[in-house]
């Protein structure tokens, strides 16, 4: 349903890094006791899901809690032997993961029947109902209230949370994983659920592509996705 109430998300907006910072924590609250990165599957053959550690598997790559879609599915020397595994692309927005999510963030709230939805106004799917906006820096967000169930079709939120702001989901057009923060015991449920692919993550972590500190490329191999190289490579 959507909502004028956008003081819901005050404390998101106030307490985000400052959006040049590129870390985590300019996009998910930096308030929380631990977080978890949720990783989109890229595509494989027949719309089959890919994690990111089978892409490592084929690529050679290092996986690790900071690593970075582009680099880990470059093949290192050795690596990239036999057919890539997915598409060739980069992971886009997806909805795989989040019944799974939300079943495990269901027992880490008291009020999963009062959730808040922040959506992009960007997307061109995305019909205004009201003038109402939750702003953060460069992004303008429509607000829904509902609960986890709403949850079971249509676009998927850039942020929820619950009214008793136990946890929240953070996302972003640019991005093909989300973050989430919470207790350890929500966390710890959320790297230990199998229908996820979710590895640990802290505020300060990097969000940019060329974040990856340890699968390094070169600018030819930057270029071959279209990226330009970090300053000094």
């Amino acid at each position: 349903m959507p909502s004028e109430a956008t003081s819901a998300a005050d404390w998101i907006v106030a307490s985000l890094h400052p959006f040049r910072c590129g870390t985590a924590g300019s996009l998910v609250p930096p308030v929380f006791a631990a977080y978890a990165r949720i990783l989109y599957p890229a595509r494989g053959a027949g719309g089959r899901l890919v994690r990111w550690s089978e892409v490592a598997g084929w690529s050679g790559r290092i996986y690790h809690p900071r690593m970075q879609f582009e680099p880990l599915a470059t093949p290192a020397e050795g690596g990239g032997t036999g057919p890539k595994p997915w598409d060739g692309y980069a992971p886009g927005e997806d909805r795989a993961h989040v019944p799974a999510l939300a079943k495990v963030l269901q027992g880490h709230t008291t009020t999963p029947d009062r959730i808040w939805y922040c959506v992009w106004e960007g997307y061109g799917d995305v019909v205004p109902q009201s003038t109402a906006r939750v702003r953060r820096q460069a992004r303008d967000y429509l607000l829904y209230a509902g609960t986890l169930a709403a949850l079971d079709g249509g676009r998927t939120p850039d942020y929820w949370f619950p009214a008793d702001r136990s946890w929240c989901v953070a996302g972003d057009v640019d991005l093909c994983w989300c973050y989430v923060g919470g207790s350890r015991a929500c966390v710890d449920a959320i790297l230990g659920c199998p229908d996820l692919e979710a590895v640990p993550a802290e505020p300060d972590d990097g969000l940019t592509y060329d974040s990856d500190p340890v699968n390094l490329l070169t600018p030819e191999q930057w270029a071959a996705w279209n990226l330009p190289p970090p300053r000094g490579v």
